[in-house]
């Protein structure tokens, strides 16, 4: 079991903005059309076991479809919100599991809530934490090289994201902390960057490895990150902001890491480094077990729902309740129906 060691605190307001995030392999009129996946794919299946078959080895042992009690999945509905910009649905939830897509917004809200807990356990705030809004311009400064005439516009409204970021997340996010983490999409997968005052260090946080730095875009985007964060931070009048440009890269070595790794599983590990790394290297044999990885799903979802600044966990709690208690009758019912077919079948 994992544990936060923390408990979250109150809700966080959020002034009006314009707020934007990106998906590289699922768009918003997707996420809110498609439930869940099954088998490989995304479709409605049954509340009560989150599975349609059992082809892929987490199907519904319960099969109360045997007394036509499917209750179907909905795709929209909300089970996460923070504010009106950090917030989840259903759909956005299952991204957290292997070959199913990604979703800026896990991040997003997994960042809000690493920010609250962090300020609830510590004085001083060692580790602040951005979203991940931020990509659409990173990635414009990036394709140009950062040598064009309109990079100046670009880069006016890349710190006006993080204006608005640390506007969000209001008394819990502190620019002067040791490690500043910046979480990105790139390439496919989910990545972060630590910014490691107390070593001097810009730690790459990655499940994948990249032998050539040089050649990876991944590793110039955290160097990017770097400067136009170093220069943003100057700009604020944080005067250790302009130690930041001089700070070695380095790739953080992890025992689960892989040159060709199972991409989609990226959320679930950005999400674990963000959570567990504080300027040293760290083990965890969950995180090394693919069986052990969908646990780990499961407790990283228990804790965004059931945070405090959620403000809808009540409800949602409420419908677990139900279908626990319902859960019962029904196997009841099912076991049942199942002698009934039997006899049946031998006539």
């Amino acid at each position: 079991m994992i544990s936060l060691k923390r408990s979250a605190g109150t809700e966080l307001a959020r002034t009006p903005d314009k707020r934007m995030r990106s998906t590289d392999t699922m768009e918003e009129a997707d996420v809110t059309a498609v439930p869940i996946r099954s088998a490989g794919s995304l479709n409605d299946t049954c509340v009560r076991s989150g599975r349609r078959g059992r082809g892929d080895g987490l199907g519904c042992t319960l099969q109360c479809g045997d007394v036509e009690e499917n209750v179907l999945l909905v795709a929209s509905e909300q089970l996460v919100y923070y504010n009106r910009h950090a917030a989840l649905t259903r759909a956005n939830m299952l991204t957290m599991l292997p070959d199913v897509g990604l979703c800026d917004e896990v991040i997003e809200c997994w960042s809000m809530l690493m920010n609250r807990l962090e300020t609830d356990e510590y004085d001083f705030q060692r580790m602040s934490l951005f979203g991940i809004g931020h990509m659409e311009y990173l990635k414009e400064l990036l394709q140009s090289a950062y040598q064009t005439t309109q990079d100046d516009t670009v880069l006016d409204n890349l710190y006006e994201m993080w204006d608005l970021y640390i506007q969000d997340s209001q008394d819990v996010f502190n620019l002067n902390a040791d490690f500043l983490f910046v979480p990105f999409n790139m390439e496919g997968h989910f990545a972060c960057v630590c910014f490691n005052y107390k070593a001097g260090m810009a730690d790459l946080l990655d499940h994948q490895l990249h032998p050539d730095p040089n050649k990876s875009k991944i590793c110039k985007l955290a160097s990017l990150i770097g400067s136009t964060l170093s220069d943003y931070l100057e700009l604020k009048g944080i005067d250790r902001g302009s130690e930041m440009v001089m700070f070695e890269h380095r790739q953080i070595k992890f025992p689960w890491q892989s040159s060709s790794p199972n991409l989609p599983e990226s959320t679930l590990f950005t999400m674990m480094h963000m959570l567990m790394y504080d300027g040293n290297p760290f083990d965890n044999e969950d995180l090394r077990r693919k069986i052990s990885r969908r646990y780990l799903v499961v407790q990283l979802t228990a804790a965004l729902i059931l945070a405090d600044i959620n403000t809808i966990r009540d409800e949602v709690v409420g419908k677990v309740n139900q279908i626990l208690v319902e859960k019962e009758d029904i196997w009841t019912r099912v076991h049942a129906q199942r002698k009934i077919n039997k006899i049946v079948k031998k006539k």
